[in-house]
């Protein structure tokens, strides 16, 4: 009898050792970066219809992301998100809880906390073979993941990056924000946002070096100009490239259609006003349009897009203050947050703002090589 128990502990001891032997391997072999390439169904055709139920999407409906670091360390590029529900449309909120959370590897199951729930979301590890992780996350239903490598051009730099939504037909919120590779920031919040208005604030130079390099892992030159999915009443998110002044690229995108890696890269930037402590621009007036605006001259339009305005207006507001006269031959045509119409009279260098005249330092025209973007004006410019 005492033979068979010491047998019997042995057994579940050997077992025990075989299984974290096993984890502590998996735990090795899951570090680096992964993305979602699919789910395969492996349960077996219903007998009665003969056909197979489409199995669900890893952990919602986006294309999932994770990067898995020592120490329990791991970084769900889709974020996490707490929403609060109203009726009343203004007081709908979207908090951004980040993307920085938790894993564990148990039993050979990989465990991430959802920073929403509180809960550890679950797959089963079947394998990690080379640069493919399989999971499954329910009864025959398989996902696989494969190990990402970038090309990064260490070379590639940007002295600011701007992020601007449009917003949509529902609460979509509707902001601007530029940061530029000191840290500074410019937040403009006009709807659905937990802090509207205009605000500045900062962040340590590594922190815009990550948000770049997260950026950079889209391989930006290469982006198309425009995403777009083909229904209507989503919102448009644009995001703007600058150096030395002029802007390399910008890039829209209706309905996240554009590459996981770029929505992965600003999303955390739409939200990142909620992570550090903003300080609101008082004296000056913001000169932020609810929307994209334009160059006109006669029945000419070079139209910008959003976050180009916001980029265009963000230069004026730091601009300095001048009694030089010149040459207003452009103007620039927008409605202000009090749903008035204001005119902005420049050459490209010098902007008369009201009784004020101001000087941002170079020609933003001929800079940005926007004399050859005008166009003959249509019906609803």
């Amino acid at each position: 009898m005492k033979q068979k128990i010491s047998l019997s502990i042995l057994t579940v001891f050997i077992l025990y050792s075989c299984q974290k032997n096993n984890d502590s391997q998996l735990s090795k072999d899951i570090i680096g970066e992964w993305t979602y390439i699919k789910t395969e169904d492996q349960r077996k055709p219903d007998k009665n219809y003969g056909i197979r139920i489409s199995p669900p999407p890893p952990f919602g409906s986006h294309i999932q992301g994770y990067i898995f670091s020592e120490n329990n360390l791991c970084e769900n590029k889709s974020g996490y998100f707490k929403r609060i529900e109203a009726v009343e449309r203004e007081n709908r909120k979207i908090f951004f809880l980040g993307t920085e959370t938790k894993y564990k590897i148990v039993n050979d199951s990989l465990k991430i906390l959802d920073l929403v729930t509180k809960n550890w979301e679950n797959q089963k590890i079947t394998s990690i073979i080379g640069d493919t992780l399989t999971t499954e996350i329910s009864d025959s239903i398989f996902t696989k993941y494969a190990r990402t490598k970038y090309k990064i051009d260490q070379n590639e730099n940007y002295d600011k990056i701007i992020v601007s939504s449009s917003g949509c037909y529902g609460s979509c919120p509707v902001s601007n924000i530029s940061i530029d590779d000191n840290g500074n920031i410019f937040f403009y919040g006009q709807y659905y946002n937990i802090h509207n208005g205009f605000y500045k604030s900062k962040i340590a130079k590594d922190e815009y070096q990550k948000i770049q390099t997260n950026f950079k892992k889209t391989n930006i030159i290469n982006l198309q100009n425009n995403y777009k999915g083909n229904w209507t009443d989503d919102e448009t998110v644009t995001i703007s490239f600058i150096k030395n002044n002029k802007i390399i690229k910008s890039v829209s995108d209706y309905g996240e259609q554009s590459p996981a890696a770029l929505i992965w890269a600003y999303t955390p930037v739409r939200y990142l006003y909620q992570q550090v402590k903003l300080i609101p621009l008082k004296g000056k007036k913001p000169l932020s349009a609810l929307s994209r605006v334009g160059f006109t001259k006669g029945n000419q339009i070079c139209d910008l897009a959003k976050s180009e305005s916001f980029y265009l207006f963000t230069e004026i507001y730091k601009g300095k203050e001048t009694a030089s006269k010149f040459d207003n031959k452009y103007k620039i045509e927008f409605w202000n947050d009090q749903n008035k119409k204001e005119i902005i009279y420049t050459d490209g260098r010098y902007f008369k703002c009201g009784d004020k005249i101001i000087d941002i330092g170079y020609n933003f025209l001929t800079v940005n090589n926007l004399y050859e973007k005008f166009r003959q004006k249509e019906k609803y410019d």
